[in-house]
């Protein structure tokens, strides 16, 4: 008995290992492609590492960290980066759900419907900044010749050059191509919820708000959790909107943290700078991916 009970830990313990060295080859690719560059990026922003003062590398303990929070265009970019974060995971999230809702059930055409939602999401990043950025031109754009047909404006607006509509335009363009992700991944928790729920709510006179604020939502509210977490991570990390639209313009009101320590790298080649905002940046969006993964601990528990 006592042989067959170690043979079996043996086997399971053999088991482990060969799991591990399967494995192996992802976990070495994950660490010199991922970790390294981030511990030396880490490493980095101790450093004085400044091409164009004559800056050594040399270590210089917390002067970066000292000089990025006494600077008020670091401060100006993390007040960005917030308003960009918040209006694209708000919008994201409320149109997420009414699309979700609208397209779960087997109305006609409701595959034509979902398949013509994933367009955006199907665009690269690159082609649809450009694309608003046409759009949103001042003497080109096809919104401002829409307006003026409509007669909504008097005169071509300049959208993105202008301080106050620069941030909503680069906001629009952003939920129009995030938003497919959410509304599909809410839609799939949609479609195990029972019908039967929806048509006893409906016998008893319950309206649109009522049901979705007290079936829907509670049903999947740990899925919306996950998705609000997945859009602020890739809303914080979304560069290519801002930067091919605005470079964080005009006068820095769509400067946010990632677009802010691009320029600091290479225009300035103030690196050692840049990496400590791009390890701020780093700590901060860790702190979402423990998020998700407890979240997804919880799922599965």
């Amino acid at each position: 008995m006592t042989g067959a009970r170690f043979q079996r830990l043996g086997e399971k313990r053999s088991s482990r290992f060969l799991g591990f060295w399967l494995a192996f080859p992802a976990i070495l690719c994950m660490a010199v492609v991922i970790a390294y560059p981030v511990i030396k990026g880490v490493a980095m922003s101790f450093t004085n590492m400044n091409l164009l003062r004559g800056g050594d590398g040399s270590f210089c303990g917390l002067a970066n960290y000292r000089a990025m929070f006494k600077d008020p265009y670091f401060l100006l970019a993390c007040r960005n980066t917030a308003i960009w974060t918040i209006a694209n995971v708000a919008i994201q999230m409320a149109l997420g759900i009414i699309a979700a809702v609208s397209l779960n059930g087997n109305a006609k055409g409701q595959g034509v419907y979902r398949t013509l939602i994933m367009i955006p999401w199907i665009v690269p990043s690159v082609v649809s900044a450009l694309t608003w950025r046409w759009m949103f031109d001042w003497s080109n754009g096809i919104v401002n010749a829409a307006l003026l047909k409509l007669g909504l404006i008097a005169a071509p607006v300049a959208w993105l050059g202008n301080t106050k509509t620069a941030m909503p335009a680069v906001v629009l363009a952003s939920v129009w191509k995030g938003l497919p992700f959410v509304t599909m991944m809410l839609l799939a928790a949609l479609q195990p919820i029972p019908k039967e729920l929806y048509e006893a709510a409906s016998i008893d006179g319950a309206g649109f708000w009522q049901t979705l604020t007290r079936i829907t939502i509670p049903v999947i509210k740990r899925t919306i959790a996950v998705a609000t977490v997945l859009t602020t991570i890739f809303t914080v990390n979304n560069f290519n909107a801002i930067w091919l639209m605005t470079q964080g313009g005009p006068l820095y009101r769509t400067e946010i943290l990632f677009t802010y320590a691009y320029k600091i790298a290479f225009q300035k080649f103030n690196f050692g700078l840049a990496a400590s905002i791009s390890t701020v940046l780093f700590l901060l969006l860790s702190v979402f991916g423990v998020v998700y993964l407890y979240l997804m601990d919880k799922e599965e528990a």
